[in-house]
């Protein structure tokens, strides 16, 4: 049986529904894969062990723009499953000017993903940075922040129970693939046909989230994720809006993705095709 590490940087819907699906549905074990997760938020991606695949392409993408050798082989998402909250008496951007507003850690992806999307609606809020989706909501719905960005672990309506609006969602603006698959340019060399293996059980697991029959999403998304019976549907819809069905973006999506976070970063563009490989992915169709 073959080893391989899944690195993730937040556990949660958005990463790792298709590696929980493939976990629960016994894909991994018919293609003779044991697969280990591992919380990558304080490794650097050159310090990961061999045969490390990343849910986090969004981290990927970047850390291509900034040169290094990445391949991002799978889209699973590529609406960013993050959101913008507003404690009680914040109806609308406009009143983030001058704000104080919780965000992820400067080094996230998100924290990236938040910057544009504030400049891109011209407002200029203090960002502070915050250890998690648990803290961060914590701080806005106690009104010691006057806005939050969250991301999978809480969905909208579970936050919105805790009595803060919802101001926005950054992936209805910012397309970009954000999870799925991402590897090394090392790896994708060496192991191709590992890569393609990893590509198809991920694209079978997709297939779950939007089968009719929705037995096991449900049930991974209780088991994995422990969504409430009662949050079930709203669950469902959330992440069938987000998620990718075809498991790879169109190539207009990639470049404007590439090209708006090296402007957004101040990094100089970097080809498409140089990073984004869906041959695999593609031939299944």
């Amino acid at each position: 049986m073959k080893r391989i590490h899944l690195a993730f940087k937040s556990y949660d819907a958005h990463e790792l529904l298709c590696h929980a699906i493939a976990a629960a549905t016994d894909l991994y074990r018919a293609a003779d894969l044991s697969v280990t997760l591992l919380d990558a938020t304080f490794v650097p991606e050159d310090a990961l062990p061999d045969n490390s695949f990343q849910s986090a392409c969004s981290s990927a993408l970047i850390g291509y723009l900034r040169g290094q050798s990445h391949k991002i082989v799978f889209t699973a998402c590529d609406k960013p499953m993050f959101w913008l909250y507003g404690r009680p008496g914040i109806d609308s951007l406009a009143q983030l000017q001058q704000a104080r507003v919780a965000t992820f850690p400067d080094a996230a992806a998100p924290a990236r993903l938040l910057q544009r999307f504030l400049a891109d609606a011209g407002v200029a809020p203090g960002l502070l940075p915050s250890r998690d989706d648990t803290a961060r909501l914590a701080l806005v719905s106690s009104g010691s922040v006057d806005a939050a960005l969250l991301g999978a672990l809480y969905l909208p309506h579970v936050v919105r129970e805790r009595g803060v609006r919802q101001l926005a969602w950054i992936g209805a603006t910012l397309r970009l693939p954000s999870t799925g698959l991402a590897v090394s340019g090392e790896l994708y060399a060496r192991e191709p046909g590992l890569v393609a293996q990893m590509v198809d059980i991920y694209q079978r697991s997709l297939q779950y989230v939007y089968d009719s029959d929705e037995s096991v999403l449900r049930c991974v998304l209780t088991d994995a994720f422990a969504v409430r019976a009662h949050e079930l549907d709203q669950a469902v819809a959330t992440i069938r809006e987000c998620y990718n069905e075809r498991g790879y973006s169109q190539d207009s999506l990639l470049r404007a993705a590439l090209d708006g976070v090296a402007s957004g970063m101040g990094l100089r563009a970097r080809p498409a095709e140089d990073l984004f490989e869906f041959d695999t992915i593609k031939s299944n169709y």
